[in-house]
């Protein structure tokens, strides 16, 4: 019997790595900053020329073209117009059918049941993107990917996604506080407003990335969430940064670099759709784990499209 795919070998090292790294950082409390290059090293020994295939084409993208949208190091953000993107539109349509057709179909009891759900629904996750392949192909365009590889600089893994409902609350709790996201030491996440978002609608706030240092350096290391008069008096009051704007609207944002939080005191609803981007080495999985299947109906992946969802 052979060793396996290539892929096969890369989901078992990400799977180990992920589960010493939930081990060492969340139970004995080993900074991120500490763990990160040390099994990300390990993950690139386990699989050498994934990485460095993934580099080499990085390179050619950015050598042939410059990618349409480019994130800052230094802010670790950037925003986008429903034009610079394409098939936005069709990404909004989408996203609004199955809002209606989640919304058509919830129980009676629906909130009751998870206190977390007055604020945070999510309607779509994960593999389920897989179920909506002109979905998924949209999200994975390759000014989309262009821009996390650049970013990044590699080829990274679409490690999650999902469609989040935030309905009308009053609360103002756990990720609808500051705090940082622990996936890797940095990664990028795209969020597109399918609705029309004002700052009635709770929407994503966060502090760039230089600024988001700033203040770990003089809080101390963020783990958790903390509050905004901790965050304030450490050096970012003043510096929020809110995604508001048309439906179709939306922000890159490294989520691991810049203080966030979102769906906080919404007046009315606001419906996000959420696509993460990790690099291959990253020695954590994905919140939400994505798996594709090996053909998609109507989708025929480019190689750095394939990479993206580990099909090579």
């Amino acid at each position: 019997m052979g060793s396996g795919t290539s892929t096969e070998r890369s989901k078992e090292s990400v799977n180990s790595t992920h589960h010493l790294h939930k081990f060492l950082h969340k139970r004995l409390k080993i900074p991120q900053g500490l763990l990160q290059p040390f099994l990300s090293a390990a993950r690139i020994v386990g699989n050498p020329s994934q990485y460095l295939l993934r580099k080499r084409l990085a390179k050619e993208i950015l050598s042939a073209r410059s990618p349409r949208i480019q994130v800052p190091q230094k802010d670790g953000y950037q925003f986008f117009s429903p034009d610079e993107i394409p098939d936005i539109p069709e990404i909004v349509r989408y996203c609004t059918e199955i809002f209606e057709q989640s919304r058509a179909n919830l129980p009676p009891d629906y909130f009751q049941n998870n206190p977390k759900k007055k604020y945070f629904n999510v309607l779509l996750e994960g593999a389920e993107f897989c179920e909506h392949p002109e979905l998924l192909r949209r999200v994975i365009a390759r000014p989309i990917l262009d821009a996390a590889t650049s970013y990044l600089g590699a080829v990274p893994r679409l490690s999650g996604a999902m469609l989040v409902w935030s309905p009308e609350n009053d609360t103002a709790q756990s990720s609808q506080l500051f705090h940082f996201d622990y996936e890797d030491l940095t990664q990028l996440k795209m969020f597109i407003n399918i609705f029309d978002t004002t700052e009635e609608q709770g929407p994503l706030t966060f502090l760039p990335a230089d600024i988001s240092a700033q203040v770990q350096n003089s809080m101390g290391r963020v783990l958790g969430r903390v509050s905004d008069e901790q965050v304030y008096q450490a050096g970012g009051k003043n510096h929020d940064v809110k995604l508001v704007g048309s439906s179709g609207s939306g922000a890159f944002l490294d989520t691991s670099r810049c203080l966030h939080y979102g769906s906080r005191l919404n007046k009315k609803d606001r419906l996000i759709l959420i696509v993460q981007f990790l690099k291959f080495h990253s020695s954590y999985r994905g919140y939400i784990p994505f798996k594709a299947p090996s053909t998609l109906p109507g989708f025929s992946p480019d190689e750095v499209q394939k990479l993206a969802l580990d099909l090579n």
